[in-house]
């Protein structure tokens, strides 16, 4: 349980740094919609604060994400167990690409203000890249395979949360002149 609530903040961290709201028509029995995140935002520091000072053993009237998104999506016990799963091998890929993402953020900072070269700041910034161009791989091998496990109805919730999601950043213009 400690692992799973581990993953899934780091989920919810990767999910609330995706900025950009992007208009789309949703056809009619498409494909299912997977959205990777801009990892290229991230605040690696924040996340990994995060992830360490959170709470990991919810008391009794707090209710674990896990089980929101699992009473939201309405899935089986089976699918709780995978989505547990997904979880755990997913973290088990971004946590080491986070932590070599911050050492490399750090020597690229010492870099700059010691006066390093070009060629060794473009050296740490390409391998900087590299590591985010991993983790939104590993975020999108596990989106599309946690998709595959849900049915139709359940792909269909997933994906309003998705675009809620896109849409949350420009909701605060909305609300002043009563839009919604």
């Amino acid at each position: 349980m400690k692992k799973t609530r581990f993953a899934f903040v780091l989920l919810a961290a990767i999910l609330m740094n995706y900025e950009g709201a992007h208009a789309q028509k949703l056809a009619p029995k498409s494909a299912p919609v997977t959205i990777a995140p801009d990892l290229t935002k991230l605040n690696i520091e924040k996340i990994l604060q995060q992830l360490q000072t959170t709470n990991v053993q919810p008391s009794a009237e707090e209710t674990s994400p896990l089980q929101v998104v699992a009473a939201f999506l309405q899935l089986s016990p089976g699918q709780v167990s995978e989505l547990g799963q997904l979880l755990q091998a997913r973290q088990t890929t971004l946590v080491p690409l986070f932590q070599t993402a911050q050492t490399l953020i750090q020597q690229l900072g010492n870099l700059l203000n010691s006066g390093g070269t070009p060629a060794q700041v473009g050296t740490l910034v390409i391998q900087i890249h590299a590591l985010q161009q991993q983790m939104a791989q590993a975020q999108q091998s596990f989106l599309s395979q946690f998709v595959t496990t849900l049915n139709a109805d359940q792909q269909q919730r997933l994906q309003a949360v998705q675009i809620a999601a896109q849409l949350q950043p420009i909701l605060p213009a909305f609300q002043p002149i009563f839009l919604f």
